[in-house]
């Protein structure tokens, strides 16, 4: 299952995506502290099960600052992560962030699709972000990105299916865009002396993968490339091409 839950807000940080994972993290603590800190604590440095991408409405950039009507979340997760997310969502009716208050105005949980052929048109929900091993953003036609999709792919079917990618997945860009998010967190601006700010630079728009239904699947499930719970990589599906 998905869960999308909205909230009504007048203003944002440009740097959003941290303050959602923020807010998605006291949802996790409310449901349950063990699971929680084994999550973010004793694995802190390790991929989450759940992927995220964040909708906002009426908004109008100001400086760093994002002015809108209302912000919603669509979440994708593991089913004992998405149990948590619901429980601890729950009771989160309004939540306080860097002074402003966000008050929710909806919560649904949303039918997964069932991926059963072996090729899948996809759509971004949020962007992509694939980079080499020296921190390099890829561009879907770089000779790499394929190989890193596999990597990261290879690294969630190892930790939450227990087992290895059943074959590798062949990537074919249709139509993508390049699209910078600026963020934050408070470590960064610590240790910078120069920008408050660091930049992605990811991809968003259509994406044919092949694979085996059940790679598909997982990668459906907890998205793709980088960064999947600071509200990178979630995918919808198109459509499943006729083999």
């Amino acid at each position: 299952m998905r869960l999308k839950v909205s909230y009504k807000v007048n203003s944002i940080s440009i740097g959003y995506r941290m303050t959602v994972l923020s807010l998605l993290k006291e949802a996790i603590r409310r449901s349950d502290v063990a699971y929680y800190t084994c999550l973010f604590e004793i694995n802190r440095k390790e991929m989450k099960p759940f992927t995220t991408a964040v909708y906002l409405k009426d908004f109008n950039y100001c400086e760093n600052k994002i002015n809108l009507s209302e912000l919603t979340i669509t979440i994708s997760a593991s089913n004992e992560c998405m149990i948590h997310l619901f429980n601890g969502l729950q009771q989160l009716a309004i939540y306080q962030t860097s002074g402003e208050t966000w008050i929710r105005t909806d919560m649904e949980l949303v039918k997964e699709d069932k991926i059963r052929t072996s090729s899948v048109l996809f759509s971004t929900r949020s962007p992509i972000l694939v980079e080499d091993r020296s921190g390099k953003p890829l561009h879907p036609i770089d000779e790499n990105y394929e190989k890193e999709i596999n990597y990261y792919a290879a690294l969630k079917a190892r930790k939450f299916a227990k087992r290895e990618l059943y074959q590798l997945l062949r990537i074919t860009p249709v139509s993508m865009k390049k699209t910078v998010i600026k963020e934050t967190n408070s470590t960064y601006r610590k240790s910078s002396g120069h920008s408050p700010f660091l930049y992605y630079t990811a991809y968003r728009g259509l994406l044919k993968i092949e694979g085996h239904p059940e790679d598909l699947q997982l990668i459906y499930l907890l998205g793709i490339g980088k960064r999947n719970a600071q509200s990178f990589g979630l995918l919808d599906l198109v459509k499943e091409e006729v083999e």
